[in-house]
């Protein structure tokens, strides 16, 4: 069964369409109607349905400004144009949104309902298509060669020079162009599902299917490149304009997080590094977007992270630390205690069974410190905060190794502390911002989610997820709520005019306006003015 919404400004033609169509015979569930675009597109964004069924001609966003915005942010969702055969000329203008297809009024029902039970066959067979294993294994043996694949794994693991990089771009067919780049590293939570007697071949089929997806949204859609590594994880290239390019990583990962999950089943989590200026720099990148992914522990799976929401200071290059500082490091920013006490203890054995040299045991032991105070400056804590003024000294008053790792785990947990201090600290400050941000732009009818997030150095799925707890409300809501109490304020205290008003809190038109705090308040503000006024004269 697929989701439908629909959006007309006439009543009786949305009455007529609901009462008059079986949904669920044709294959549908019909989950809202609306007579406007704004409300359509906030509805949009909450039901994500399969099918949108729009007129052109609404207020307040007629309907192809409202396919604009469903095309640029759902690349799955098929909208339909309902159109006057006066307005036809206009409607083709929709053709390069992708627009699934046009309805000329009047609806007949019968056509309708035909026209929807077509819809769903073309629905059941793309779904299909993405999920039959057949169709997937065939693809599987024309996938990417081996080399290319290679390739790419050394320009984000140990780095080439730019000659050589230069070189060998056009030979696997590459291109990297712009003065910004950003890696998304992908892994697949849980399958979704239970899998048969052949589970290698199957779970291999479905990380296919998945890179598929990948691959189609970053580098068929946008001119990025992806790749498999070897431990499984899917990688994506993302280059461009460097004061767009972290926005527009983000919004690739979301599409393809959203259409994993949608046509597979599956959940993935998606860490996404910092902006760089240079394709040598890709493994800080690569790093950065796999230490984004060990916060997974700490914030759940199905998600987007960003390491710039997570980590405040200047970047450092991983990619040499032995594997038991990696642990170390990576339980630390993610909070989990008992790992860094295993994983310290395990160590510490290991080197008293192998009988390691006292000299070479305070060469990996100075080697950690080392990593932990880089790995304070990459969270944004001082040195001090870390390790104590004297702490190298302090190594060599420990007797033993047990000792040695006793004094190390106190050191760590103290850190996980202060970190998860410093993370609440920022978090809290730039959302501080944020609302002051909104209360200073409210009368701005173009304040938007991205613009708060731009000011803030923030990314809007990881601000989205901080700023309901904080304040309540989504941003939709807060921002909605604060320009109508500044409304209310006005209607009491002044003589403007409601267009006027209107104006001041952000809203350029009127009869939206209206709508709009008569919904909140039960009243037009005219009523909402009088009635005040009544009040302040008993």
């Amino acid at each position: 069964m697929y989701t439908i919404i629909m959006i007309d400004d006439e009543d009786e033609v949305r009455e007529g369409i609901k009462k008059k169509t079986n949904w669920e015979a044709c294959g549908f569930q019909l989950v809202g109607d609306y007579d406007n675009g704004r409300d359509a597109y906030e509805a949009v964004e909450r039901l994500q349905p399969d099918v949108v069924i729009t007129d052109i001609n609404m207020p307040f966003m007629d309907g192809l400004q409202l396919t604009e915005r469903i095309v640029a942010k759902y690349r799955t969702m098929k909208v339909v144009i309902v159109t006057g055969y006066e307005d036809f000329d206009y409607a083709k203008q929709a053709i390069k949104l992708k627009v699934k297809d046009y309805l000329l009024k009047p609806i007949n029902s019968a056509e309708f309902t035909e026209f929807l039970q077509k819809l769903c066959l073309e629905l059941d067979e793309e779904r299909k298509q993405r999920e039959d294993i057949t169709f997937l294994r065939h693809q599987f043996q024309e996938s990417m060669p081996l080399l290319r694949e290679r390739f790419l794994e050394r320009l984000v693991t140990s780095g080439m020079r730019k000659d050589e990089i230069e070189r060998k771009l056009p030979m696997f067919g590459l291109h990297l162009e712009g003065a910004g780049h950003t890696v998304l590293a992908l892994d697949i939570d849980d399958f979704g599902r239970e899998l048969y007697s052949d589970q290698v071949a199957e779970e291999e089929l479905l990380r296919f299917a998945a890179y598929n997806i990948l691959h189609e949204i970053v580098e068929k859609e946008h001119g990025g490149t992806v790749f498999r590594t070897r431990d499984d994880k899917l990688v994506g290239l993302v280059s461009g304009n460097e004061d767009e390019v972290e926005v527009i990583c983000q919004t690739l990962a979301e599409q393809a997080r959203y259409s994993i999950e949608k046509y597979l089943g599956m959940t993935v989590t998606v860490g996404i590094s910092r902006m760089y200026k240079g394709l040598q720099e890709l493994p800080k990148a690569f790093q950065e977007a796999l230490a984004a992914l060990d916060y997974r522990f700490m914030l759940g799976n199905n998600r987007i992270i960003a390491i710039g929401d997570m980590e405040f200071g200047s970047s450092q290059d991983n990619s040499s630390y032995l594997r038991t500082e990696k642990r170390v490091i990576a339980a630390i920013k993610t909070g989990e205690k008992t790992a860094i006490t295993n994983t310290l203890y395990e160590w510490i054995d290991d080197l008293k069974k192998s009988a390691c040299p006292m000299e070479s045991c305070y060469g990996k032991l100075h080697k950690l410190l080392v990593a932990l105070m880089n790995a304070g400056v990459e969270t944004g804590l001082n040195e001090g905060d870390v390790l104590g003024d004297h702490s190298f000294m302090e190594l060599y008053t420990r007797k033993t190794l047990d000792d040695v790792r006793l004094w190390l785990e106190a050191i760590c947990l103290t850190f996980v502390d202060r970190l998860a201090e410093k993370r609440t600290h920022v978090s809290g400050a730039q959302l501080e911002s944020a609302v002051a941000y909104i209360h200073e732009h409210y009368a701005d009818e173009q304040l938007s989610l991205q613009q708060v997030c731009n000011h803030i150095y923030m990314s809007m799925s990881y601000f989205s997820a901080l700023f309901k707890p904080y304040t309540g409300e989504t941003f939709i809501e807060y921002v909605t709520r604060y320009r109508l109490d500044k409304a209310k304020e006005m209607l009491a205290t002044t003589q403007l005019k409601t267009y006027e008003l209107a104006a001041k809190v952000g809203y350029g038109d009127p009869q939206y306006f209206s709508v709009i705090f008569k919904r909140h308040t039960g009243m037009t503000p005219k009523e909402f003015r009088a009635v005040n006024k009544a009040g302040l004269s008993l």
